[in-house]
């Protein structure tokens, strides 16, 4: 057999386990893992990244993942962290680099189509399975709570699910924009509708209210124009408020972030609390060393000498609940404005791409919104996610672009 056909092959197999991973990761994480690694695997074994490489050299995107990895390596160097907790950040942030590679696989629009399907498919397994949660006791669900108003979290916790969830709305609106036909713009609708319930009233998440709200309306402020926009955004406020009013455990759970947040100077082991003393002890140890943080790993040890108070060690000892504050404290300035220019890279890749900026854009509020009050790229699931879906729409926002630029010049001619 040819060399250049069994690298070809290799490369086809590195894309299908790609489209594996899509569809696995979301409700099957070791499946998902193995897939991921599969991918990477064949992908160096084909060559693919040197032979492609005219294609995609100019890219900011891999090159900002590679560098914020990079950091991270190096910030191993001079961390106050044991070998165990910077080991754990290597590998929890491998995925940066893998995300590099799915964005040169990616380059090509039918695998980008294919794994987005793939995501969709598995997505429409969950919400299925949340609604059938409600009268029957799934074996692969997490909770086993029949009827309305409880929480039905099937995978994972439900702060990711309701990530996804809030993306996957966006996600069937923008299929709806887009659908040839009524039917099927309708169907993507109701399919949008449960799924935007199925956070608001089948979870306890309030970070899937935050997200599906500003996921929605950003999606709505860039797919439409004029009064449009601003009539749909209207309604998504009054939308909000029915679901609100009608929504117990949305009450219940608003009520006791406020009242969580307004005692959080008294330090109790509180959900919202808790997150307002992260951040703000963390950003006491940034401002400590602002330009070359703690080092990789670091936070385990500095937050338990910075913060005495009991329980407290214990309770906040893996991370601040904030990627960016994460990043500043222990890879420096310069890991936190690679971060930021990761998303940035992507926004300008896409702006002029009208049939892609509103869910492009949309997916990043998300995620930019997320990484305010979790770290969407060092827990597992979450991580998962944001690198995957990040590295595809990063892959449609500069490819894509390119592709339907060198289309309207062929029809010019």
């Amino acid at each position: 057999m040819q060399p250049k056909l069994i690298s070809s092959r290799l490369e086809t197999g590195a894309q299908w386990m790609l489209v594996a991973a899509f569809l696995f990761f979301p409700a099957a994480m070791a499946l998902g893992n193995i897939a991921m690694l599969l991918t990477g695997l064949l992908a160096l074994l084909s060559g693919v990244l040197w032979r492609e490489r005219s294609t995609w050299r100019r890219a900011p995107y891999p090159w900002l993942m590679l560098g914020l990895y990079g950091v991270v390596l190096l910030g191993g160097l001079w961390s106050s962290a044991l070998w165990g907790d910077i080991q754990l950040n290597y590998t929890k942030y491998i995925k940066l680099l893998l995300g590099a590679v799915f964005f040169v696989l990616l380059a090509q629009p039918q695998w980008r189509t294919r794994c987005l399907q793939a995501f969709s498919a598995c997505m429409l397994f969950i919400l299925v399975s949340v609604y059938a949660n409600i009268w029957l006791q799934l074996p692969w669900s997490k909770t086993q709570n029949l009827g309305w108003g409880v929480d039905h979290t099937v995978i994972g916790d439900y702060i990711t699910q309701n990530i996804m969830m809030s993306f996957f709305v966006v996600l069937a609106l923008w299929y709806g924009k887009n659908a040839p036909r009524l039917s099927l713009r309708l169907l993507a609708a109701a399919v949008a509708l449960l799924a935007a319930v199925a956070i608001t009233q089948l979870s306890l998440g309030r970070t899937g209210y935050v997200l599906l709200m500003l996921g929605v309306s950003s999606f709505v402020f860039f797919a439409l124009k004029g009064y449009q926009r601003w009539l749909a955004l209207l309604t998504i406020v009054v939308a909000a408020g029915g679901a609100y009013a009608v929504s117990q455990t949305a009450q219940d759970r608003v009520h006791l972030a406020i009242a969580e947040a307004r005692d959080s100077e008294k330090m109790e082991i509180t959900s919202i609390g808790g997150r307002i003393n992260f951040w703000k002890h963390t950003w006491e140890l940034v401002q400590q060393k602002p330009l070359t943080g703690w080092g990789t790993g670091s936070y385990h040890d500095e937050w338990c000498r910075h913060v005495t108070e009991p329980g407290w060690c214990d309770f906040g000892d893996r991370h601040p609940h904030n990627q960016y504050l994460l990043f500043w404290m222990e890879n420096g300035l310069i890991g936190v404005l690679l971060f930021i220019g990761i998303l940035a890279a992507t926004a300008h890749s896409v702006w002029r791409d009208d049939r892609w900026r509103p869910v492009v854009l949309s997916f990043l509020v998300i995620l930019a919104t997320n990484s305010l009050i979790n770290v969407s790229l060092w827990s597992s699931r979450e991580s998962h996610f944001f690198t995957m879906m990040l590295s595809l729409l990063a892959a449609q926002a500069y490819f894509g672009t390119r592709q339907t630029s060198v289309a309207l010049e062929k029809d010019r001619m």
